[in-house]
């Protein structure tokens, strides 16, 4: 028989659901590298690894880089820290000022860094130090920006400001509600030309400073947006593109880029099977998260159980089906990505993180594949394909041999004939080894395949590996 050569893609996976369906099989802790390479568009390649860098008071609660101070400032357990660029911890402020509560908002104005938690509002300086700021016209925010002078408030029903004269009062008088519709007021954001945005649970409404004597801003009634967020947090921003997690009144929760009158839907079908599993009471304390690595935007979105991101580099170039991938700690499905409320420090030149489990602060570091040199599983399956009646011969992947800094890179390959149901014995290859730079990475004599079937590969290991296009030969 004639031998016959069958491309390999490892860009999307496919499998199939209990829901008789076919669904994406998402790679986990790899993404997609746009860049034409022996025949491909692109390569598969590990994210970057955790290194630790200091110990914080506690568990990570919201953190923001003060351009103002120059300083790094985080809610770690119930302190206000400051972190230097080697990691050493300050703290600011404890639990004898009140800082307790979930998420912190953290904007920064050019006299204080303002941090609210928990429905009451805390500022910082140098000279003042960390204080409550325990005004009954406060009430209890739940976001907060800071925008043209005023720090910028909602409590779910109001929105409201501080005076100009005094960034640490509140004029009883100075309220506002988000109009369109009934619905509360879930957040606050602010526009790359200084437009307020209220995120509320069914529309996004727009504000702008008019300088009115009581409530400064105005609502800017054309550009309101009938889509809306579910969590105050769901919600996330880079360069001038906001992203949420939300959607309109009478329709399914999912992962959205703001536009112009509209939102864009930047999800997909096995991203919104995800979100499914999930009450809107337990989605209420979601987060969205973004950071670039490499120039690549990424945005994260943490789930009560799953953490995934989304590659919007290779959303561009691909398409949204192809660019999301889930993130793990550890080597199990159990394990969500640690590390929380990525900080782009610029004395480190490196993206810095608090931490879901315990107080560590850490970084990430392209040169391991390890979170805090503990080893993490990755996985990436192919599309399902078809071969008639024939027997695998060979199967060679493109791979960066060399690189591995241990001895350790084994690749557990695996086959499955019946769309991701389940899944043959293992087989144990070798990526590489240091310096060895020509080793191919490959098997043989795989065996008869009917008619469709799938490869999927999964690592444990120290190094951080990438896989590029593959060849089958069959005869």
């Amino acid at each position: 028989m004639a031998k016959g050569r069958l491309p390999i893609t490892l860009l999307q996976g496919q499998k199939a659901a209990a829901t008789t369906t076919y669904i994406d099989a998402l790679p986990i802790n790899v993404s997609g590298v746009v860049m034409p390479i022996m025949g491909a568009d692109g390569f598969m390649q590990e994210q970057p690894g955790l290194t630790l860098y200091g110990t914080a008071v506690s568990l990570d609660r919201g953190a923001v880089w003060n351009d103002q101070f120059q300083m790094l400032f985080r809610v770690s357990g119930e302190s206000l820290i400051s972190v230097s660029e080697t990691g050493a911890v300050t703290v600011l402020g404890t639990s004898e000022n009140v800082i307790t509560g979930n998420q912190a908002a953290m904007p920064y104005s050019f006299n204080n860094q303002s941090i609210v938690i928990d429905g009451r509002w805390y500022l910082y300086n140098p000279a003042d130090g960390a204080r409550w700021i325990n005004d009954p016209d406060v009430g209890h925010p739940i976001d907060q920006i800071w925008v043209d002078n005023y720090f910028f408030f909602t409590d779910g029903d109001y929105l409201y400001h501080t005076d100009l004269e005094d960034e640490e009062a509140i004029n009883p008088l100075k309220f506002a509600t988000s109009e369109f519709s009934p619905d509360r007021t879930k957040g606050l954001g602010l526009t790359t030309d200084d437009k307020v945005i209220a995120f509320n649970r069914f529309t996004i409404e727009f504000f702008q400073n008019v300088a009115t004597e009581f409530f400064a801003f105005s609502r800017i009634s054309s550009r309101t947006v009938q889509y809306g967020i579910i969590g105050t947090y769901c919600k996330a921003q880079i360069g001038g593109d906001w992203f949420f997690m939300g959607g309109p009144a009478e329709g399914n929760i999912s992962i959205f880029l703001l536009q112009v009158g509209t939102a864009k839907n930047i999800s997909s079908r096995t991203v919104d099977a995800f979100i499914a599993q999930y009450t809107e009471a337990e989605l209420t304390y979601a987060s969205l998260e973004t950071r670039v690595v490499d120039n690549y935007p990424q945005l994260i979105v943490r789930l009560p159980n799953e953490v995934l991101m989304l590659n919007l580099k290779i959303a561009e170039f691909a398409g949204v089906e192809r660019a999301w991938t889930i993130l793990q700690s550890g080597i199990s499905s159990g394990n969500p990505y640690r590390a929380i409320h990525g900080v782009f420090d610029p004395r480190r030149a490196q993206w810095v993180y608090g931490d879901t489990l315990d107080a560590r602060l850490g970084y990430l570091d392209d040169t391991v594949g390890t979170h805090y040199e503990e080893k993490i599983e990755c996985v990436i399956y192919t599309p399902l394909m078809y071969l008639e009646t024939a027997s695998v011969d060979e199967m060679m992947i493109q791979t960066v041999p060399g690189f591995t800094t241990t001895d350790d890179a084994t690749v557990f390959f695996s086959m499955s004939y019946n769309a991701g149901v389940t899944w043959s014995t293992e087989y144990s290859l070798q990526y590489g080894a240091p310096s060895a730079y020509g080793q191919r990475f490959g098997a043989y004599a795989l065996g008869y395949i009917n008619n469709f079937f799938s490869l999927k590969f999964r690592w444990v290991t120290e190094s951080r590996m990438a896989f590029a296009t593959g060849m089958l030969t069959y005869g």
